[in-house]
């Protein structure tokens, strides 16, 4: 799954799981969505990719309710995500 179908249906996911992406990060990366294990993980290795920690599913979920004012396509809302992953995460 790439993350644009994971942000477009971040929905689908339980608030306690954690995205983690393969760098570098854009809408077509590989992802996977995990329940994030008590000892936490940055990364993990899958099919030989490295899967960088994105962020938490409800972190996602809460830039999404404060981009909804906003008027941007659902391209750019989640291009917004990448660059709060990359800048303030």
């Amino acid at each position: 799954m790439d993350l644009f179908q994971v942000l477009l249906n971040i929905n689908d996911f339980q608030d306690n799981e954690t995205i983690y992406v393969v760098e570098p990060w854009t809408l077509e990366s590989e992802t996977k969505v995990l329940k994030e294990p008590d000892i936490g993980l940055i990364q993990i290795e899958s099919n030989h990719l490295i899967f960088e920690y994105f962020l938490e599913v409800s972190i996602v979920k809460e830039i999404w309710k404060n981009l909804e004012h906003r008027n941007l396509c659902m391209h750019d809302q989640c291009q917004n995500i990448i660059e709060y992953a990359i800048h303030d995460a």
